[in-house]
């Protein structure tokens, strides 16, 4: 069994935070049209059923509410394993807050956590026939790679073998465009 990530409980930035799930969620009455939109046109895996064993889940907090979740992984690629890579295995946001810009203003925030922790790149799997989500992700920087060589225990639940993969270096202090940032005192805790 692998450890869990070991980052902040809470990470606040100008827009949202996101906070560590205290236990796996139960279903939450958006997590099947999220489900949905992330798979694009195929088959949706079950949100709630897409936490594996090392994963880590977080609520996106805006505005005091839950307005959406997440999930990443810690792990190596099989050609480089000293070379560590947080996985965003899915990012969701509730119907009624999208457009609001709070899925973006999480990402900085994770990849703010997971540079604490040692990543040094940022990889995330994406069905490849969404184009909301290649955008969303191009819009912070992400660049599509031609291949990704995970370990078998690293690829994440419910992600198909044909999936895009985009990556992003986290070696960079520079945010994404949209200025969003980890506040400093967060991630020293």
């Amino acid at each position: 069994m692998r450890p869990p990530i070991a980052w902040p409980s809470m990470v606040t930035g100008e827009r949202a935070a996101i906070a560590v799930f205290d236990e796996p969620p139960v279903l939450v009455e958006w997590f099947e049209e999220a489900a949905q939109a992330i798979a694009g046109r195929a088959e949706p895996c079950r949100i709630e059923h897409r936490l594996s064993e090392g994963d880590q889940g977080c609520w996106i907090v805006a505005e005091g509410t839950n307005a959406g979740a997440l999930c990443v992984r810690i792990a190596t690629t099989a050609e480089t394993p000293e070379r560590m890579a947080v996985i965003w295995t899915w990012l969701a946001v509730d119907a009624r807050w999208r457009a609001y810009g709070f899925g973006g203003a999480a990402v900085p925030l994770v990849e703010s956590a997971a540079r604490s922790v040692g990543a040094t790149v940022a990889l995330v799997p994406l069905p490849p026939d969404n184009g909301v989500a290649l955008y969303f992700w191009l819009r912070l920087g992400y660049t599509p790679l031609r291949s990704v060589d995970l370990r078998a225990r690293d690829w994440p639940s419910g992600v198909a073998r044909d999936a895009l993969w985009m990556q992003r270096s986290l070696t960079s202090t520079e945010p994404p465009e949209d200025g969003a940032a980890a506040d400093a005192n967060d991630l020293a805790r």
